[in-house]
């Protein structure tokens, strides 16, 4: 099982395990991806501004010219929001095209039960490995 087979066929199976409708389990699949994805991002961002203190007085002297006058939380909306757009559009047109959900899940329900249990941890512990990474990379460049 792949990781984008357990993303979608763990989506899947949650939501028809409900009763609810399995289609929106590839709404919920594409917008995990496109989290991963800016996660990963980031992640690289950072670890090249950990690695190289150039880098890192570029891009803190372009962002200040550009966000001279802004908050934090306006600068992390002007960049988070039309990223996270264009990540999740390229994902839906991707691997969340609806005739690729539509595989993946359906080689997903003929996995044995034993497979279809360890999709969350297939899942999620790449996730949280990025997101605690790029946490302690943050920390680490604050210092």
């Amino acid at each position: 099982m792949t990781f984008i087979q357990a993303l979608y066929g763990s989506q899947y199976e949650e939501l028809t395990q409900k009763g609810k409708d399995g289609a929106k389990g590839r709404l919920n699949g594409n917008l995990f991806l496109s989290a991963f994805i800016i996660v990963l991002l980031f992640l690289v961002v950072a670890i090249i501004s950990t690695v190289s203190e150039e880098l890192l007085n570029k891009m803190n002297s372009i962002f200040h010219y550009v966000f001279v006058n802004a908050s934090g939380k306006a600068i992390g909306r002007l960049l988070a929001i039309p990223l996270f757009f264009l990540i999740y559009l390229l994902v839906s047109l991707t691997a969340g095209r609806k005739a690729n959900y539509q595989k993946l899940t359906a080689a997903f329900s003929l996995l044995p039960d034993s497979e279809k249990k360890k999709a969350n941890k297939k899942v999620l512990l790449p996730f949280m490995i990025a997101l605690g990474s790029l946490f302690i990379l943050s920390m680490i460049s604050l210092f």
